[in-house]
């Protein structure tokens, strides 16, 4: 755009200097132009800087003025002329003098035409009536220049769009809901709707209704109210007030409904009246805009407008219907609000359905995908599985075995549970409600660990359990040899880790491609546990663990006695024996890291047998930290990285440990008078009612006796930590015991069988519900059937399944007309043909494309497996077949991301690589 230099604060015409500006663009020496002028200076004489020229404008009232100014002219600047002369008023010799020997009249639309360089301009714009948008292009040219391509005609479509880029900065190439809601949160839009010129701000109409015929109108209102910078917030009101679920809800009485609407129309709108019907669908059309933003990771753009939606609706009297909304930060608590009064209700009549539905509605909130809300979000599950725990009915005269089973199949989900939700939560109603559940399931653990302190006699004998469960000194014997016969293995000894820590940390191994195996010796109902020696110290249970017998060392005698194990020696050679790496074998000094030389020990080949001790969760628990943990391949990091040099080497992983723990919940303090530990003593002069004294050959002390405590309250030591061991409460007795290979080791383990993933009955999540509940919003312009919306509702709201639920998800099978062409194209078929045997058959593609289909593109792992109803191992083969046939030339067409288990398909690159 032209730079002028002016004397005595004198401004140029904008569209003189534009059209100065296209002459010079067409004849670089143009001198002595007349412009036809009528309107004066404030000042005669202006001197401007026009596409680096400098040049003098002269405002004559007279033919003489005009003849005294070409006399005068020396060629030093340019000389333009403005007078309101034209041809016909003008002698000859002074017409001999001008450029192109005429006045030039100044024309917008010429002076525009030139300045974009288009050959034609609409017809619809070239009119009277129209001439204010040739001026406003003129007087924004710079603003909108080069960013837009015109063509050769400037229609009226693109004139438009320059001056909503010039004087909104509005730079989307469409004018609709979604794109000037994110606009308006993005610019400080109520100050560009005040600013513009009045022939713009007049016109504003044209702009909006052949893009929003049925809401221009309404936009046009909010735009004149002064209400621009809160259009998303008040569609987000709007679709509370004005929806149908609102007035079915009976949230919001029916006066206090017809009210608030009117005080809206008034406040907002100026009192001018819009069909509620177009009123609901602008305020759907906000909801898709922020749930979308918040897809996106936009929270923080979007959070004023949340919190202004809640204030206009608060405002109105409308706070009592928040929870309607599926996105409103008052909504989620409105609905954590529901959720916990829901609970209440459930523990009193046992009836948990009701809470069910309201967790579901919860969790179909767009907002508990977010971090902080998706932790309340999991505890909110795990709530709701205490409860589903205690409601049932207890079990009664389980033998030693029976409890063991039971504490295996449910104790450590529901230890895992309580550990969650102990802490509460930040909403009052919910956290005292957690805290009736923490307190009635504490009380229903202690009464089970009563019972086990009866049968814990019999496990200080020694006496004979059922086969699944083993004595912590013959593991090696029962378990780690036979393994190590068939091939290379190592037995990693997570020291203090409960059956709940390993319920937690076996949800994170599934989702890293480790694959459980059980052999033949228990049936597919059973589930294998180590039973701990007495007491259940590390010193004690740790080295009959390593030994092989029962003993009690430190890790000096532990490394001897494993490398010494006769059934071990005889299995590894003499050169390469078996070894046990400890703490300082295994972490580098300085971090946290694995050692380099452990590192290549454990992914070589040369040791048959290796063992591991990782001091993560014992660590932790010796802390007086308070803090709930929450335990992942990412939390224990040196874990994680033993387990991925195992899988380097193809070694069978076998996962255990030497001992349990109890959290310290409000654990008292006992004195006692003999030697003790945490959670033992040698000798009493009187128990209490919370020990019990047992004796045996599994009981390593002196006497071969010992006192512990039955209840997990009650600790020896002054000192609080976040957990204890070394009592006898099934927590600390019964050790996890997991058998892993990678799922990439095709090598079978003859004898072992992958274990289908283990849920109780009352911990997996009815899936359906979700759908059910999930507010469905008005449809868009973009429309999509019933079966789709309900796919693509369970779709987002599975984020952690913990692989296959008891509740499967129905998927719509049926097909897509574009999908059916792909199995029978030119491409698809030489695609085929390329892959040869490896390609998988169409009847095996066509629903995994189906299923991605009807989901958005994607889908979790757990799903399509529960949709092809196959194993999980067969799932990698699958995936690699369907990759050889879609992925033409390695574009990622079909691609799995293994960190959240998610399969994702691109459709558009799909049709357009197979020319669909």
């Amino acid at each position: 755009m032209a730079s002028a230099v002016l004397q005595a604060g004198a401004i140029a015409p904008t569209p003189i200097l534009t059209q100065l500006q296209a002459i010079f663009d067409r004849d670089a020496s143009a001198d002595c132009i007349a412009l036809v002028w009528p309107e004066p200076f404030d000042s005669q004489t202006i001197e401007v800087v026009i596409n680096n020229y400098e040049v003098c404008l002269v405002h004559c009232s007279s033919e003489l003025a005009m003849r005294e100014a070409l006399v005068n002219h020396d060629g030093a600047v340019r000389l333009v002329l403005l007078s309101k002369f034209d041809e016909i008023q003008l002698a000859k010799d002074v017409l001999a003098r001008l450029w192109r020997n005429e006045p030039q009249r100044i024309s917008p639309w010429k002076t525009l035409q030139q300045l974009i360089n288009v050959s034609e301009i609409d017809p619809r714009l070239n009119k009277p009536k129209s001439r204010w948008i040739a001026d406003s292009m003129l007087s924004s040219f710079d603003r909108y220049h080069q960013k837009l391509d015109f063509g050769d005609v400037l229609d009226l479509e693109n004139a438009w769009r320059a001056l909503a880029i010039a004087y909104l900065d509005y730079q989307e190439v469409t004018v609709d809901l979604p794109s000037l809601f994110k606009w308006a949160i993005s610019h400080n839009a109520s100050d560009l709707v005040s600013d513009l010129p009045a022939d713009l701000k007049a016109n504003l109409s044209e702009w909006l209704h052949p893009s929003c015929p049925q809401f221009s109108g309404l936009l046009e209102t909010l735009f004149e109210e002064k209400h621009a910078d809160d259009l998303l917030a008040i569609g987000l009101a709007c679709s509370v007030m004005f929806s149908k679920t609102v007035e079915q809800s009976k949230l919001v009485d029916l006066q206090t409904l017809f009210s608030g609407r009117g005080l809206f129309f008034g406040r907002f709108l100026s009192g001018k009246k819009e069909h509620e019907k177009h009123l609901a669908e602008f305020g759907a059309e906000a909801e898709r805009t922020a749930l979308k933003l918040l897809r996106d990771g936009l929270f923080k753009e979007l959070s004023g407008s949340l919190g202004k939606a809640e204030q206009i609706l608060a405002s109105l009297d409308f706070s009592n219907a928040y929870e309607i909304s599926n996105i409103l930060p008052a909504s989620f608590n409105q609905r954590l609000g529901n959720y916990a009064a829901a609970l209440e209700l459930a523990f009193k009549s046992k009836e948990v359905v009701g809470a069910e539905h309201t967790l579901a509605a919860l969790q179909s909130h767009a907002l508990s995908s977010q971090p902080a809300q998706r932790t309340q979000i999991d505890r909110a599950k795990m709530a709701l599985r205490l409860l589903r725990w205690l409601v049932k009915p207890e079990a009664e005269g389980l033998s030693v075995n029976g409890i063991l089973a039971n504490y295996i199949s449910e104790g450590g989900f529901v230890d895992w549970a309580r550990s969650q939700i102990w802490a509460g939560d930040i909403h009052e109603s919910l956290s005292k409600v957690y805290q009736t559940l923490t307190d009635k399931a504490r009380e229903k653990r202690e009464s089970q660990n009563r019972v086990f302190s009866h049968e814990l006699i019999r496990i200080a004998r020694g006496d004979q359990l059922a086969p699944e469960f083993i004595p912590v000194e013959n593991a090696i014997e029962k378990i780690v040899a036979p393994i190590a016969q068939l091939k290379p293995v190592l037995f990693l000894v997570l020291d203090g880790m409960s059956q709940a820590v390993y319920r937690e940390l076996l949800r994170d191994l599934l989702n890293h491609n480790w694959i459980e195996l059980t052999d033949s010796s228990v049936s597919a109902n059973q589930h294998k546990c180590l039973v701990a020696a007495l007491p259940t110290v590390t010193e004690v249970s740790r080295c009959s663990l390593l030994s092989g017998v029962l003993s009690q060392g430190l890790a000096a005698d532990e490394k001897k006695a494993f490398s010494q194990h006769p059934l071990l020696k005889k299995i590894a050679s003499t050169k390469f024996p078996p070894v046990l790496l400890h703490k300082q074998d295994i972490q580098q000094p300085g971090s946290g890291a694995l050692a380099g030389d452990a590192r290549a020990l454990i992914a070589g080949t040369e040791h048959r047998v290796l063992a591991a001790v990782i001091n993560a969760i014992d660590d932790q628990l010796a802390s007086s930290s308070q803090v709930s943990v929450d335990w992942t391949l990412e939390t224990v990091t040196l874990f994680k990285q033993v387990l991925e040099a195992a899988r380097e080497s193809g070694r069978v992983v076998v996962i255990t440990s030497d001992h349990g723990h109890v959290l310290d919940h409000n654990s008292q303090y006992q004195n006692t008078q003999s030697e003790r530990g945490e959670r033992y003593q040698l000798d009493a002069a009187q128990l209490s009612d919370n020990e019990v004294k047992v004796a045996g050959d599994r009981v390593v002390t002196a006497t071969k006796s010992v006192i512990l405590p039955w209840t997990e309250q009650l600790r020896y030591t002054k000192t609080k930590n976040m957990g204890y061991h070394g009592g006898g409460s099934l927590q600390e007795v019964v050790i996890p015991l997991g058998v892993f290979v990678s799922i990439t080791d095709r090598d079978e383990l003859n004898g072992w069988a992958e274990i289908p993933r283990y849920l109780p009955d009352w911990w997996s999540e009815d899936l359906s519900l979700i759908a059910e509940v999930a507010k469905p919003l008005p449809t868009p312009i973009v429309k999509k059937t019933v079966k789709a919306k309900l796919t693509e509702a369970v779709s987002e709201k599975i984020k952690d399944l913990f692989d296959v639920g008891a509740t499967d998800v129905r998927i719509n099978s049926g097909s897509v007309e574009w999908l059916d062409k792909l199995f029978v194209s030119a491409v698809y078929e030489q695609a085929k043909q390329r892959a040869g045997r490896s390609a998988i058959k169409d009847e095996q593609l066509k629903p995994i494309l189906e299923l991605l289909i009807q989901n958005n593109s994607q889908v979790m792992e757990a799903v399509l497996l529960r949709h092809l109803s196959i194993p999980k191992v067969r799932l990698p083969g699958i995936m690699s077949g369907a990759q050889r046939l879609l992925n033409i030339d390695g574009y990622p067409i079909l691609s799995f991301e293994r960190d959240s288990q998610t399969i994702k398909l691109k459709v558009d690159d799909l049709k357009k690589q197979f020319e669909l």
